[in-house]
């Protein structure tokens, strides 16, 4: 259970030698080291080692083998490209002398973000909203707490989170993949632009692969079991994380076993903050449950 503080002491990642950082691991040490940890660790460092000025634009990474908070994790930063206007970063994150994500980011001095060609869903106000602990109130007495547990971000969603649509949403043989949710950080930030962005990135591979979730009617903890394997990003503005940012998350592709997710960040006033994907691999615990329902095809044209 780590809050805002905690992820803010993490993301501030100790240099040992020129390309080379170290990362800490929460205090609360789960089995498995949280992937937008990994990400957003693995982000800072590459922008310590950028000229000045310049800030995340695009990110991509494949999650090789999971990591665990034993021991903390090395962040070996190569200088792949430093150019007029972009520079380009490739982190192996590693832990125990073995790669456990690969993450390829790109920089470029922040410019004027072009007119909008994408209209923000038209969704209730977060002000509206209950937050997430409060939406799954009910569940309260699972699994110590889980559901309601101390999280690092205000989150209020729209859409029934997995737990939750697990019992407000029928089966039927198509199931609507979209999930919408309000998010900001629960707490204050340090005037710093590349931790925002990379608050953004932490925040953003917490809740990515819900829609998938819902659609195919389990949890992040079960039945079967749940893992990223890739994570990209595009920042088209630089993000405030301390204000509300509209997470509208959909699903866009599915294998046997895998399941695709795309997602946009939107600010209150309907600027587009982020493009974000992301591949995941879920265990079944019955090989029959994937039959599964059929997905309808998004429509991208809809505002609500």
């Amino acid at each position: 259970m780590t809050d805002l503080a905690e992820v803010v002491e993490l993301l501030e990642v100790e240099q040992l030698d020129a390309g080379l950082f170290r990362g800490s691991q929460p205090e609360a040490r789960p089995p498995r080291v949280f992937g937008g940890q990994v990400l957003a660790q693995g982000l800072r460092a590459a922008g310590r080692t950028v000229p000045d000025g310049r800030l995340p634009h695009s990110l991509h990474a494949y999650f090789i083998r999971p990591g665990h908070c034993r021991t903390l994790i090395v962040y070996d930063v190569s200088r792949l490209r430093d150019g007029g206007s972009l520079s380009v970063r490739r982190v192996s994150a590693i832990q125990d002398g073995e790669v456990i994500c690969d993450i390829t980011c790109s920089f470029a001095e922040p410019r004027e973000a072009v007119a909008p060609r994408w209209e923000a869903p038209v969704v209730d106000g977060p002000d509206e909203l209950p937050d997430v602990a409060a939406r799954l109130s009910a569940y309260a007495a699972e699994l110590d707490g889980w559901w309601v547990r101390e999280r690092p971000f205000d989150m209020r969603p729209l859409d029934p989170p997995p737990r939750a649509a697990l019992d407000e949403l029928d089966a039927p043989a198509v199931i609507d993949p979209v999930s919408r949710l309000w998010l900001r950080a629960d707490g204050p930030v340090p005037d710093d632009a590349l931790l925002h962005t990379c608050l953004l990135t932490y925040a953003s591979d917490m809740i990515l692969l819900e829609p998938v979730l819902v659609a195919r009617r389990t949890t992040t903890l079960g039945p079967g079991s749940v893992a990223s394997l890739d994570h990209a990003m595009w920042f088209h503005r630089t993000p405030d994380i301390a204000e509300w940012h509209l997470y509208d998350r959909r699903v866009v592709g599915e294998a046997a076993r895998r399941g695709l997710a795309s997602g946009r960040l939107f600010t209150r006033a309907g600027d587009l903050v982020a493009t974000v994907n992301q591949e995941g691999y879920l265990s079944p615990h019955d090989p029959r449950d994937w039959a599964g329902p059929r997905l309808r095809a998004p429509d991208q044209t809809a505002t609500s």
